[in-house]
């Protein structure tokens, strides 16, 4: 537990703040805190919901892909921590998930390379479903004869749908083709050795073969594991369209809280799909904090929402897609570590 001290948090915090005087004055400070005030509590829990239910089902989602059968608050717990670190990381997302295996491993007894199979693959499955809902949502925005995109936007919609795909299709070749995994992590290692040997005076990357194959070998063997039970990647794959959905009606149920019906399906999903994908952008920020905001800000803009209702709306998702959760994580980690 190392990867992280008090220094991310200072930083997540200080992100947070910056946006959120980023956005109040774009608004006018006086009218954002009165739309902020004035939401509807009763819709607002909605987004609460929906955020509960997109974890639920995700938890649910990671139990099926896993051998041992663990209790689901267990489990969920473990989801969160990982959560909390993925947030205050700036590893693109992907910090917590050393974390949930290592949870996982020591609550199970399972090897470390079985349980961060576990893992990856249900963040692989997750993103079958997230591209589905994506295609659908560009589907459903040209379908609409008012809609008329500059050639930029276009260029823009179509390079963000290529690069999610072509993501999907590696991970999807590395699944199939463990030589050409085992090649690949090789040749990081011979590109990073001379970096490292800055470091690590003698570092010899030869010596880390063997190990590296062997994990491999460990993960690669949990992967085709998990592939072999159909029922259980079909039910995780149904409950991961599920979670998806989830997270995009919390953001309709944002704007049913600040007063706004009149917003396309399309530009919600659109505008979701995108700001997502955007927190891959290696831009070192911790959980997309800041390029998430503002990308979902400025593409409801985009989408013909008014610039006050696009970024209040944003904050307010946020605030519990982010900060909810993370505070939420915190938690679990906390007592996660605290039963060690």
């Amino acid at each position: 537990m190392e990867r992280f001290n008090k220094k991310n948090l200072w930083i997540v915090l200080l992100i947070g703040a910056l946006i959120l005087t980023l956005f109040a004055n774009e608004v006018g400070v006086d009218k954002f805190i009165a739309r902020i005030s004035n939401i509807n509590k009763p819709l607002f829990l909605l987004v609460i919901l929906f955020n509960f239910l997109n974890i639920l089902t995700f938890t649910i989602t990671w139990r099926y892909l896993i051998p041992p059968k663990i209790g689901i608050y267990r489990l969920f717990s473990f989801f969160m921590a990982g959560t909390f670190i993925n947030n205050i990381t700036p590893t693109f997302g992907t910090g917590g998930e050393p974390v949930k295996a290592m949870l996982l491993g020591k609550e199970t007894g399972m090897n470390k390379a079985e349980c961060f199979a576990g893992v990856v693959s249900q963040r692989m499955l997750n993103m079958f479903p997230f591209l589905v809902i994506g295609g659908l949502g560009v589907g459903l925005l040209f379908s609409r004869s008012e809609v008329r995109l500059e050639t930029w936007q276009i260029i823009g919609l179509a390079f963000s749908i290529t690069l999610a795909f072509s993501l999907f299709g590696l991970i999807v070749y590395f699944y199939m083709k463990k030589d050409k995994l085992s090649s690949f992590v090789h040749s990081i290692i011979r590109f990073l050795a001379p970096l490292i040997g800055l470091v690590k005076k003698g570092f010899d990357h030869m010596s880390y073969v063997e190990a590296v194959e062997k994990s491999i070998d460990s993960f690669h063997g949990g992967l085709r594991n998990i592939g072999r039970n159909k029922d259980a990647v079909l039910k995780a794959t149904i409950l991961s369209f599920m979670g998806w959905i989830f997270d995009i009606l919390a953001i309709y149920a944002v704007f049913l809280s600040i007063g706004e019906t009149d917003i396309h399906i399309s530009i919600l999903i659109i505008t979701y799909t995108l700001s997502m994908m955007s927190s891959w952008l290696p831009l070192f920020l911790p959980g997309g904090l800041g390029i998430v905001d503002v990308t979902m800000a400025g593409l409801f803009i985009f989408g013909g929402v008014s610039a006050e209702t696009a970024v209040v709306a944003a904050w307010l998702y946020r605030l519990v897609n982010y900060w909810l959760n993370t505070v939420l994580g915190g938690y679990y980690l906390w007592a996660s570590l605290k039963t060690e």
